[in-house]
């Protein structure tokens, strides 16, 4: 994603700025200030106002910079937050006391940069935001997901997604974000633990004592918030069909891991490989080094992906403790409404679903 995309995409989508909002846990009552000149030549991409006061000022970088244009990013950064220090507003704009500056930039720049944006050190202020290359949802890339990727870079993995799926379906995650959207009417906050056991549990999915994995799956994917309330992209994708919310997963999140995947299998339409072999095939493609959230772990997160692509999409078959797997059809070959349909017909979602709605209308 080019640079003038980002911008053209901040200026002209007002779901995008409410979700920048939503982020900075601020109201919709803002103004966004596009090439906002400051001081010494320095011209900010945006100047966000929330009742006239500045509340964040935005750098935005495209997808493709390498690691000296990232640089000058960060430092650009620092200066917006000199700029709140020193209380410097050539248009006589007050600085609202939780001022950020956000350097924003597409989710390319995670997983197809020779840099690891762990490894820099941010100004106090700023905040990390990735837009989407795909569907545009912004998130906030907070300090455990950066220790998590210098951790990465030390214990040399490759990083090709950055979006977690480990012990969880994708139809988790679905019923889990629909249900945060019933509950943010009524809610200001959800204890993950205590919805727990109160009321998810009562569905008895596969991962029926380990809701905590389809929360974190949900935070990375920029669907809730440090509130586990539904983002203002969450709200949209909890309104969508299950076929319709999954096939945006994969497109969006999941393909990387996929295509890895289906390079294992090779075109066949069987195979015999158990989950340490198909770890060992990735493995050994990327010259003996570990593929974040895809082969750590000794093959969990292997079965993990073979369990979703199973059960969410029908797109492979296999009996439990099995290494002869059965494939069905690449979802990665699929446009969205093929994919649809293929998850309609195919998925164990829809039994859960229906297990969900029949608890709800019991509260």
């Amino acid at each position: 994603m080019k640079e003038n995309r980002v911008h053209d995409l901040i200026i002209q989508n007002q779901d995008i700025q409410h979700g920048i909002n939503s982020l900075l846990s601020i109201s919709n009552n803002t103004n966004y200030v596009h090439e906002d000149k400051y001081i010494n030549g320095i011209t900010a991409d945006f100047t966000v106002l929330e009742n006239n006061k500045i509340r964040a000022i935005i750098e935005c970088k495209a997808g493709d910079i390498g690691v000296t244009d990232y640089v000058r990013g960060i430092g650009q950064s620092l200066q917006y937050e000199y700029f709140y220090d020193e209380k410097i507003s050539p248009k006589g704009f007050k600085y609202h006391q939780n001022f950020n500056s956000i350097l924003l930039f597409p989710s390319s720049v995670v997983k197809e940069n020779n840099f690891n944006i762990g490894d820099f050190k941010y100004p106090l202020s700023t905040l990390l935001f990735e837009i989407n290359d795909t569907n545009s949802i912004i998130r906030h890339i907070e300090q455990k997901e950066l220790n998590k990727l210098k951790q990465a870079s030390l214990s040399g993995l490759v990083t090709i997604s950055q979006y977690y799926f480990r012990d969880t379906r994708i139809y988790e995650a679905y019923i889990l974000l629909k249900h945060l959207s019933y509950l943010s009417h009524t809610y200001d906050f959800v204890n993950r633990t205590q919805l727990e056991h109160e009321f998810l549990r009562k569905i008895g999915t596969q991962n029926n004592n380990n809701w905590r994995n389809a929360f974190i799956t949900l935070a990375s994917l920029g669907l809730i918030t440090s509130q586990n309330l539904p983002t203002p992209f969450g709200f949209a994708f909890a309104h969508l069909t299950f076929e319709a919310f999954a096939s945006k997963i994969m497109f969006s999140y999941m393909q990387p891991y996929v295509k890895e995947l289906y390079e294992v299998f090779n075109h066949n339409r069987f195979i015999q490989l158990n989950n340490q072999e198909i770890k060992d095939f990735i493995f050994h493609k990327y010259n003996n080094r570990d593929v974040l959230f895809l082969t750590e772990s000794d093959g969990r997160y292997i079965s993990s992906w073979l369990n979703i692509l199973r059960d969410d999409f029908g797109c492979i078959n296999f009996q439990p403790r099995s290494s002869q797997r059965e494939i069905i059809y690449n979802p990665i070959e699929l446009n969205e409404l093929s994919l649809q349909q293929y998850i309609k017909k195919s998925s164990k979602a829809y039994e859960y679903i229906e297990k969900y709605n029949n608890l709800l209308r019991t509260l």
